[in-house]
């Protein structure tokens, strides 16, 4: 008898203990407001799933704890209702404040600002997203001429950058928004200062854990990412440029070449594998002086973690992005042929 009553006693605290998380959950849900003391922008960006989007206001300080916004979103069935965008944020905002204005229901910075949206792929040259921006009536030559050659007040503003160089490597892919009255040095603080977020702390220690320092890893990211197509291969592709720097092999980068050049080709003639330039890795070993381009975070990541491989060759297959190895030059003469390369 007295058992039982225990038990039923259990069964009773148990269902209190859960109600009362659930009520104290709802409660911060509907009654905890942001931390930003003025209008905070926030971005939504293409393919940001509920997860990122919870991370992302959680880090910004604009939501106490990203599982409140999970429940918000669970409880609301928000799946596939954030459209990628920027909002401003009010001070003193709810959830279902931020979830109306990053909704479809809601009113997008961009509709009442008519900001202009513009998406720079990964692998992007510092000229290509010239060209985009151009296009999109922005000043692209001002923002080429700026990336190429930055301001002592940029190399002050973000410490991370290698001075005396071009920003090539750190002006992160990403989509973005402007206005019309942007300016080339506002759009460059922009991509730096999202790319100093993404490559955030945990990045910089594990670079200064391995010895190398930041400027070397994009520089090998920019090289990865501009010879693979496919997340999948980066790392593999990085092991096959490992083994070569440690034996002190030339890297034999095509993407060297299409840098070079300035376009990028399927085949490159005898004539082109010769240029005297020193981001030709064909001519000079080891690591060219700058990145060839502004890799993702895939080739970042394949940069600080190359697989452990005998391979020493591959080539890519134009049609299917399949990136093919072999650990012999005469195995990667004959894949070669039998590819039509």
């Amino acid at each position: 008898m007295i058992d039982n009553m225990k038990i039923g006693i259990s069964i009773i605290v148990f269902f209190i203990c859960v109600f009362g998380c659930f009520f104290f959950i709802h409660y911060r849900v509907y009654n905890t407001t942001s931390h930003n003391m003025s209008e905070q922008i926030f971005v939504v960006s293409e393919g940001d799933d509920i997860v990122t989007i919870g991370k992302n206001l959680a880090e910004a300080e604009l939501i106490e704890n990203r599982l409140y916004f999970y429940y918000y979103a669970w409880k609301n069935k928000l799946r596939g209702k954030f459209r990628a965008n920027q909002y401003e944020i009010m001070p003193e905002s709810t959830i279902s404040d931020i979830v109306y204005k990053i909704t479809t229901t809601g009113e997008a910075l961009i509709e009442k600002n008519k900001d202009i949206k513009v998406t720079f792929p990964e692998g992007w040259t510092i000229k290509k997203m010239a060209e985009r921006l151009n296009a999109n009536n922005l000043p692209g030559d001002e923002f080429a001429q700026l990336a190429n050659n930055p301001s002592s007040e940029i190399y002050t503003k973000f410490l991370f950058l290698k001075t005396d160089a071009s920003l090539e490597g750190y002006l992160f892919p990403d989509t973005y928004f402007f206005t019309e009255e942007s300016t080339a040095e506002e759009v460059i603080v922009k991509m730096l200062t999202n790319f100093d977020k993404k490559i955030d702390q945990n990045y910089r220690n594990l670079i200064a854990l391995q010895g190398k320092d930041l400027h070397e890893v994009i520089i090998f990211a920019s090289i990865i990412e501009g010879e693979v197509p496919l997340n999948t291969d980066r790392s593999i592709v990085a092991g096959v440029f490992k083994n070569r720097l440690d034996i002190g092999m030339a890297l034999q980068s095509d993407a060297t070449i299409d840098y070079v050049k300035g376009i990028p080709e399927v085949k490159h003639t005898q004539a082109d594998i010769e240029i005297d330039d020193p981001y030709n890795t064909y001519i000079y070993p080891g690591l060219p002086p700058g990145p060839i381009n502004n890799p993702s975070l895939a080739s970042i990541d394949a940069a600080l973690a190359p697989a452990e491989t005998d391979y020493m060759y591959f080539l890519n297959n134009a049609e299917t992005g399949e990136t093919v190895f072999s650990r012999t030059l005469d195995e990667h003469k004959y894949r070669k042929s039998i590819n039509g390369l």
